[in-house]
């Protein structure tokens, strides 16, 4: 399985067996950034990931999805104003810093920023009436097909994010009890729906009515997108694999869909071969986002 090391997400990753074996920091020394693509906020999204999700902005969506389980309010309480400014400075310029020195408050709150400034919306105004239209199904079934044939008619790197903002949201309102953060999948949908539905946010200063109804709508599509996130067949099986691959996570789905980035057992492959593999797929992973990886210490240095 893909784990994040010891040292958090602005320190390195590394592969490891059960149980984690922490790598310990990169004894070379590095700038604490480089440039491995911009990220830039205003702009459609195909400009920003013109392959795929840039490195910069996917280390902060698996650092929500690594500490936002467990963090009250995150989505939801405000990040600092200042931390904000210089994290999105340096991702306007392609530079990847230390992301352990950011509150998940400030990542989240600049990811919100970014979904926000996307014209048009991450949906595409054309996705947002039909999601609009979609939630008013009485069927649930119903609901769930219509949602994974606009979901998988997006862009695939559209498709992507999504399943990886979506499993996020999903693992923090499962967590959400258990934890005491008070994050469940309503209080989701209400933080963030601003920022998926730019339909639903008033033009001027005074929200009308309809505005209204319309945040409302967009926060109950929210919530059920959160709740049935691994349900279903929602997103699809190339982006659930996708989603456990990124993130390292277990994923059950109905239908009994298993998804999990993971090591096969010894009977069918020595874990030797095993761990071969794994470093040759780190070290192309790495050389694709221009990154240094170690394979003889099985570690990448940020």
């Amino acid at each position: 399985m893909l784990q994040r090391g010891g040292g958090g997400l602005g320190d390195l990753w590394c592969p490891s067996s059960e149980p984690t074996i922490p790598c310990s920091p990169c004894a070379h020394s590095y700038p604490h950034y480089w440039t491995i693509g911009r990220v830039k906020f205003g702009v459609p999204l195909e400009q920003v990931c013109k392959n795929d999700i840039p490195g910069p902005l996917l280390v902060l969506i698996l650092k929500l999805n690594k500490e936002g389980p467990t963090k009250k309010d995150v989505f939801r309480a405000p990040g600092h104003q200042g931390s904000m400014k210089k994290l999105i400075h340096f991702l306007h310029h392609g530079r990847l810093v230390n992301i352990d020195n950011f509150s998940v408050y400030t990542i989240a709150s600049v990811l919100k920023k970014f979904l926000r400034k996307l014209p048009e919306g991450i949906f595409g105004r054309d996705g947002e009436q039909q999601l609009f239209s979609i939630i008013q199904y009485q069927d649930t079934e119903l609901q769930r097909d219509h949602i994974h044939r606009l979901v998988t008619s997006l862009p695939s790197v559209t498709q992507h994010l999504l399943v990886l903002l979506f499993g996020t949201f999903r693992v923090i309102a499962m967590n959400a009890s258990r934890a005491h953060t008070g994050m469940t999948s309503e209080a989701l949908g209400v933080s963030v729906a601003p920022s998926f539905f730019q339909s639903c946010v008033a033009d001027g200063k005074t929200a009308r009515m309809e505005d209204v109804i319309r945040f409302k709508v967009a926060t109950q599509i929210m919530q059920f997108l959160i709740d049935n996130f691994g349900v279903s067949n929602l997103f699809g099986r190339a982006n659930y694999e996708y989603y456990a691959r990124i993130t390292g996570r277990i994923l059950k789905v109905e239908e009994d869909w298993i998804f999990a980035f993971s090591y096969p057992p010894e009977s069918l492959v020595a874990r030797q071969l095993s761990l071969e593999a794994e470093k040759t797929w780190l070290q192309y992973e790495s050389e694709r986002w221009g990154l240094k990886f170690n394979l003889e210490g099985s570690k990448l240095c940020i």
